[in-house]
């Protein structure tokens, strides 16, 4: 009879400790730095630093559209993360975290959500790269005698960059005011392992937009794919514009 009682609660027993962690945690809804919406997600009441569970932001004009979801386990991203466009329908990236750390491979869309970049984050490896509209406006140039015969490739998708780079330019407020409009180009030495440095003002405006270019291109995470020539990695220079634009 004990061993019959055993084999019925011993499930029940290895369960105790999930229900005991899930009410060991609080939801907790804040708002989203720099536009409309709201993200949503759980903390744990010993320690409210501690992201626990599911992961939920919403954006879009009215800040009521789903743009991410995700998930957290001790704090740090995990299992399947999606991001979508502020209409909510159209993805911009999706995959898998395993303790804060992008694993397998993710897929990465344009801006009208056609698949343009598959990398394996485990392997450091791309899988499948399709050329974008924005590979056009960003220039590359050998620093050696070697002819590039693959430019570099930034991963997530030179659609991701631009974006990154679109919502993170801040107006300089003389622009503003003589109403400045154009494009500064930044240009940066991209090494044969992918890191990114010696970034430069190529082409600029003035009224502060060089330095708010140049501030912006720098904050971008160095995720890159070196250039090669006939195989073999190599240096390059990239030129990319920022653009300010008056609506």
């Amino acid at each position: 009879m004990l061993k019959l009682l055993q084999f019925l609660l011993g499930p029940l027993l290895l369960a105790l400790p999930l229900v005991s962690q899930a009410q060991d945690t609080e939801p907790v809804t804040v708002p989203r730095q720099g536009s409309p919406g709201r993200e949503e997600y759980s903390v744990l009441k010993a320690d409210s630093k501690i992201k626990e569970g599911a992961y939920r932001s919403y954006g879009g004009r009215k800040g009521t559209t789903l743009v991410m979801n995700g998930f957290y386990i001790a704090g740090q991203q995990d299992s399947l993360w999606t991001a979508y466009a502020d209409n909510g329908k159209t993805l911009r990236w999706k995959g898998r975290y395993r303790q804060g750390q992008k694993v397998g491979v993710w897929d990465y869309y344009s801006s009208e959500g056609k698949l343009t970049q598959q990398y394996d984050h485990s392997s450091g490896k791309l899988v499948f790269s399709l050329p974008t509209p924005h590979s056009m406006r960003a220039t590359f140039q050998a620093l050696s005698e070697e002819e590039i015969t693959c430019p570099p490739v930034y991963i997530g998708g030179e659609a991701l960059l631009m974006r990154n780079i679109g919502i993170s330019v801040r107006y300089p407020a003389a622009a503003l005011r003589n109403q400045i409009m154009g494009d500064v180009r930044v240009g940066f030495i991209i090494d044969k392992d992918g890191n990114a440095s010696n970034y430069r003002v190529v082409q600029g405006l003035g009224y502060g937009c060089d330095e708010e270019a140049l501030r912006v291109v720098k904050l971008m995470t160095s995720n890159w794919i070196p250039a090669s020539a006939n195989g073999k990695p190599v240096a390059a220079e990239c030129q990319l514009p920022v653009s300010y634009r008056l609506k």
